[in-house]
């Protein structure tokens, strides 16, 4: 391989009915007087597959690759960029990184599975976990069904506010993790702000969308889809608790990819061994990595090729994605 630096990713803003203006917060610049409700941090989708997200590949900022698009770089540096991690079946990169700030409730929603995949090949399989970055005082997180809840009963209230009743719920807390395998309903309480890493699908089935609650423009629903698909208890969903110490520990390890979060006030910090690429993403502080500075919000790349194996960190949070 021959080594290919560090890069930053120039993210993609997506307008939502649900979104606000906290991502300003974290770096991004937002557009007057929209409701920016998805920072795309990484992407790297063919438009079909997003038809709603203009040309769906994220910039490069630094580098000899600076102002082309991922998509690229995957094209003609594969080696260097991935290592023996594959691409997609499309050639694309293996992962999406996302932050979500849900001024209001998102939908009810499930995320297709591999059986319903295999059943529909033009559904892609969708497997996503939280890291909640931030979050009002009350704010909740909705996540599988509440205790004795069975599949007649959400049928039942497909599409109605019925469904609400039936949800579990979380307080969402800063720090604390949620892994959100196909198959589990789910929704963002408005609210809340959070990191989401995820296979790269864009595949959703809405259960129920709270457009009269909020008064918006109704979107379409999918009981059919939806029902297909839910698995009401998941055993790999899991929550863990903020961290309350400074270091590093291993948030979840998917047949898709795997999470670190590392706090680290002052020093440095190693990235996990790994011969394929690592994704950065600051959510506290600042980051030196190799020759670029990354300031909160900031995501970054390192190549499998890259010899860099530790950062040095500021007042950092610090989520850390790989294969």
């Amino acid at each position: 391989m021959t080594e290919l630096a560090p890069f930053r990713l120039d993210p993609l803003l997506v307008e939502r009915p649900w979104g606000g203006s906290r991502l300003a917060d974290y770096g991004k610049t937002l557009p007057p007087g929209a409701d920016i409700g998805e920072s795309w941090e990484l992407c790297d989708l063919p438009q079909a597959v997003a038809p709603h997200v203009h040309d769906p590949s994220s910039g490069v900022l630094d580098g000899p690759y600076a102002g082309a698009k991922l998509r690229t770089v995957v094209a003609e540096r594969p080696t260097d960029l991935l290592g023996p991690v594959p691409p997609t079946k499309d050639g694309r990169f293996p992962l999406l990184f996302k932050l979500l700030d849900a001024r209001e409730h998102l939908s009810v929603q499930v995320h297709p599975h591999e059986a319903y995949v295999a059943r529909h090949p033009e559904a892609r399989l969708k497997t996503e976990s939280w890291y909640v970055v931030d979050a009002d005082p009350g704010a909740e997180l909705y996540l599988g069904v509440a205790h004795g809840v069975t599949i007649k009963a959400v049928d039942a209230v497909m599409g109605t506010p019925g469904i609400v009743p039936l949800l579990g719920v979380r307080r969402a807390v800063p720090g604390a993790f949620h892994h959100v395998p196909a198959g589990l309903i789910h929704a963002l309480g408005a609210g809340t702000f959070v990191a989401e890493v995820q296979t790269p699908s864009d595949t959703t089935f809405r259960i129920y969308d709270w457009a009269r609650e909020y008064g918006r423009a109704p979107r379409e629903l999918h009981a059919a889809e939806s029902l297909a698909s839910i698995i009401l208890d998941p055993q790999a969903a899991f929550s863990l608790d903020p961290m309350v110490t400074q270091g590093v520990r291993e948030l979840v390890t998917t047949d898709y990819y795997r999470m670190r979060e590392h706090r680290v006030e002052a020093g440095s910090s190693a990235l996990a061994h790994t011969l394929g690429p690592v994704v950065l993403n600051v959510t506290r502080g600042t980051v030196r990595l190799g020759d670029l500075l990354l300031v909160t919000g900031t995501t970054a790349i390192v190549p499998a090729s890259s010899s860099i194996t530790e950062v040095e960190c500021d007042g950092a949070v610090l989520l850390e994605m790989g294969f």
